[in-house]
């Protein structure tokens, strides 16, 4: 048999001549109401609605939520169900204090999301300027190698010197403390009180908790709520969690810079994990107990590696879903290695099984979808072993089939078969 990496580029050219020759009748997904993917309470409630028609961009839903405080953007169900709780914890905190006046000094931040995402019921998603692009990039390979930080900092006119990457890894480190190691024990406090995360990116909800701690250090109130229903953190999550809301971060990060040296990353590394910005504390430690969780599995460094590649919200967000379902299927068939240079998690089984994880909603076989398995075809190891896809959601039946036709075993639905039984 050909190796892979010969096969794909046989199979591009096919692809290629194809579609340029005949053209190919790609999928549209549909535009659909809220309740087609959600369920009542995640689709109306106090204070929100989910805002209709829902888009999808081929692998995930784009909801906006209409609320009183404000629109927010959510990507994808669980992006979604993070967005409700810190709704509800909005709601709590509203009939303490005026929050509806805090929210009023970011709304404006968001307005400019809501035009866009509107445009969708009328236009196509890859013909709207400023949608958001998704997560196609989590597709392709990156090179895990010590020039990586070096060619984030380079001129026009070519590689900067070293004293320049010097002073931009000063820059982003300045940059992690404004943004994350501000957030005091009282604020703390009360996300906790809560149950939502001290490091949201939720600008209303961060300006809100700040206002009510100084409202609350001001009066000298002891101000209490009751947790917000419905929060799903379990198990490691829960641990984690616990760290955040009860640590400050930079004992966190002393004590992670000891575990992470313990996975193999060397100090250069170590410092870029630990101020890249889309790596919140919660977030580190998130990651850091789902690496505890593969005990025994070879090359749980590489984790640490494909999440400082990411380079949106977004693909952090399904990166570290994708990578709870790795660990719930080592909990059940334990996996041999973490396989390098891919940005999605990925692993070897020790029978020789390739298992890629992909924490997606809804897979439509579209063009970028297709551009996109070819990528990560192209981006695993060559060879024959098996290729087995796990989704966390539906996957379209032309989409089933077109990666089939390509040699991939798929689990869909796999977030409800790996979900703990109770």
């Amino acid at each position: 048999m050909k190796p892979r990496s010969h096969r794909m580029r046989l199979a591009g050219i096919a692809v290629l001549f194809a579609a340029g020759a005949w053209g190919i009748d790609y999928e549209i997904p549909p535009e659909e109401p809220a309740a087609a993917s959600l369920s009542a309470e995640l689709s109306v409630g106090t204070d929100f609605h989910v805002s209709e028609p829902v888009a999808s961009d081929g692998l995930m839903h784009h909801y906006l939520i209409d609320s009183r405080f404000g629109f927010f953007a959510a990507y994808g169900r669980e992006a979604l169900k993070v967005r409700l709780l810190e709704m509800a914890a909005l709601t709590q905190i509203a009939k303490t204090t005026d929050v509806d006046v805090v929210a009023k000094t970011v709304k404006g931040r968001v307005q400019s999301d809501v035009k866009t995402l509107s445009q969708v019921a009328t236009h196509p998603v890859s013909t709207v300027v400023g949608i958001p692009k998704g997560v196609g990039h989590l597709f392709n390979g990156y090179k895990a190698q010590a020039n990586d930080f070096l060619g984030e900092h380079q001129s026009h006119d070519g590689p900067v010197s070293g004293a320049h990457v010097a002073a931009a890894a000063k820059s982003d480190a300045a940059k992690y403390a404004d943004r994350y190691l501000g957030v005091s024990a009282a604020e703390r406090h009360y996300y906790r009180e809560l149950g939502v995360d001290p490091y949201t990116n939720n600008e209303v909800l961060r300006k809100a908790i700040k206002h009510l701690a100084k409202v609350s250090a001001a009066t000298n109130l002891g101000l209490h709520f009751a947790g917000v229903p419905g929060l799903p953190y379990l198990g490691d999550v829960r641990r984690a969690m616990d760290a955040i809301y009860n640590e400050d971060p930079a004992v966190l990060r002393a004590r992670q810079r000891t575990t992470l040296a313990g996975y193999g990353l060397n100090s250069d590394e170590i410092k870029r994990f630990e101020n890249t910005l889309l790596l919140s504390p919660t977030r580190q430690s998130l990651l850091e107990q789902e690496a505890k969780s593969l005990d025994g599995v070879a090359g749980r460094d590489e984790l640490f590696r494909h999440a400082m590649s990411l380079t949106s919200e977004e693909e952090m967000q399904v990166f570290l879903q994708s990578t709870r379902m790795l660990t719930a299927v080592h909990a059940r068939q334990p996996l041999a290695r973490i396989l390098p240079g891919l940005r999605l998690p990925a692993a070897q089984a020790h029978d020789g099984r390739i298992l890629v994880m992909g924490a997606f909603d809804a897979v439509y076989w579209t063009e970028d979808v297709a551009a996109d398995e070819a990528a990560l075809h192209a981006a695993l190891p060559a060879g024959s072993a098996p290729l087995e896809l796990w989704s966390s959601g539906s996957l379209s039946p032309r989409a089933k089939s077109e990666l089939q036709a390509r040699g991939w075993t798929v689990h869909d639905h796999a977030a409800e078969a790996l979900a703990p039984q109770h």
